[in-house]
């Protein structure tokens, strides 16, 4: 059979599965109803198993028809694709690029190679989406994304994502200039207390190690008094209130330099024990069926050039960032 007619019949199926009407089905193919039909027939006298159940009043995907309606799909998105890299490829576009990203990957990751994007092809535009992990990986299921960077410890496993290392930071409580515990030496756990913590929405695992280690609600996690995943509000709230911000060591530094906040350095979370606790540990994530375009590819790149950089070996300390410009 002509391969070509075999990719209009898993078309034709995914629009059954759709619609589910045999009619409406058929006037999204642009056929008429007898001609689809004998499309979806020839297709399930190819395959030798029946692919839908139909009735005078319903249709609907056999056990055999949902697995093979769930292969189409891929197959159908790897075409598409793949027909839109040759494009590209023929016209010597690299496409446009949609990334998504955490609240704290986002401004701690990303510049750097979105800037170096930038530079080195003007024409490649760029789409960011700050969000939680669930959101993005929502928007990735629905190819609305090329992939995403994030703090995705709770995100379940699956054979449908890859998912690569995308560098670490470690994280710290920051506290306002003029704050009771600014500019204290040998600080405690037990000092943080009456003091409220402000932070992203953080994984329920460091949630939980960090609510054994400083304070525990009902429920054995950190209590947060405020939970937002607009780093700039996080950041506002703190400098004018006495809640402390718990925040990567990277994205507070301009306000180090400039004073405005202090790190506070507490004598139990400095132990050797325990420094691996507020590290995050960043990944990126991308669909395994999907091949990436080129935009996309030479961004997930320059992300993981960033993330070795990012990522200390044992036994030496932490290279300087790289430049990524120079990439």
């Amino acid at each position: 059979m002509d391969p070509l007619l075999k990719l209009r019949q898993l078309q034709h199926l995914v629009l059954l599965a759709e619609e589910l009407h045999f009619s409406r089905a058929a006037e999204r193919a642009f056929l008429t109803q007898s001609a689809f039909s004998r499309s979806i027939a020839a297709l399930e006298e190819s395959a030798s198993v029946r692919l839908f159940d139909r009735g005078t009043r319903f249709v609907r995907p056999t056990p055999a028809g949902r697995r093979v309606i769930a292969k189409a799909r891929q197959l159908l998105s790897s075409s598409l694709d793949l027909n839109q890299e040759l494009a590209m490829l023929r016209s010597g576009d690299l496409g446009d690029v949609a990334v998504g990203t955490g609240p704290f990957s986002g401004i701690a990751l990303l510049p750097e190679p979105v800037k170096a994007m930038r530079i080195q092809h003007p024409s490649v535009r760029v789409r960011l989406e700050v969000n939680h992990w669930r959101g993005l990986r929502d928007q990735l299921d629905e190819e609305k994304l090329d992939f995403f960077v994030s703090d995705s410890r709770d995100m379940p496993p699956s054979d449908r994502y890859l998912t690569e290392p995308a560098g670490e930071m470690r994280c710290a409580l920051y506290a306002r200039a003029g704050h009771p515990l600014a500019g204290r030496d040998g600080l405690r756990i037990a000092d943080l207390s009456g003091f409220g913590i402000a932070s992203v929405s953080m994984p329920a695992s460091l949630q939980l190690s960090l609510g054994q280690i400083i304070a525990a609600d009902s429920e054995g996690l950190l209590p947060v008094s405020f939970t937002c995943d607009n780093v700039d509000m996080l950041r506002e709230h703190c400098l004018h209130t006495d809640d402390l911000l718990l925040a990567p060591d990277r994205l507070m530094q301009r306000d180090v330099d400039a004073a405005r906040m202090q790190r506070l350095a507490l004598v139990e979370l400095d132990a050797p024990a325990r420094r691996s606790t507020l590290v995050t540990r960043f990944a990126l994530t991308r669909l395994r069926a999907r091949t990436p375009t080129p935009a996309a590819s030479l961004l997930m790149d320059m992300l993981k050039t960033q993330a070795v950089e990012l990522t200390p070996a044992a036994g030496r300390p932490r290279a300087r960032e790289r430049k990524m410009n120079r990439i």
